[in-house]
């Protein structure tokens, strides 16, 4: 478990994912912001219905996304977290940590 903003303990999951060479069907927000330098972390915004992800039903809306195949999304850009995201799923297994409020 790590401790996230304002105290919010989150668990930590990894999932595994395969026969994704059609992507995931997820969005994502946020990431690095170059003017400010803010980071808000990679989190999932939404589930695209019909996609692996949604017929998987373990990805939520929400989670934030820790690393893809062991590379990290700390600290990244949103452009960049999407290229990891794509040429992971073009291998064809996807390894993602994710954190998630302990509530849901």
């Amino acid at each position: 478990t790590i401790m996230g903003p304002h105290g919010i303990s989150r668990a930590v999951h990894r999932l595994e994912f395969s026969d994704c060479r059609k992507g995931l069907g997820v969005k994502v927000i946020g990431g690095y912001r170059e003017p400010t330098g803010e980071d808000f972390g990679i989190f999932i915004k939404r589930v695209i219905p019909g996609g692996l992800a949604a017929l998987d039903g373990r990805l939520k809306s929400g989670d934030l996304i820790l690393d893809v195949n062991n590379f990290s999304l700390v600290g990244v850009t949103n452009e960049r977290a999407v290229e990891i995201l794509r040429t992971a799923s073009l291998s064809n297994h996807m390894s993602l940590l994710i954190a998630r409020d302990d509530e849901s």
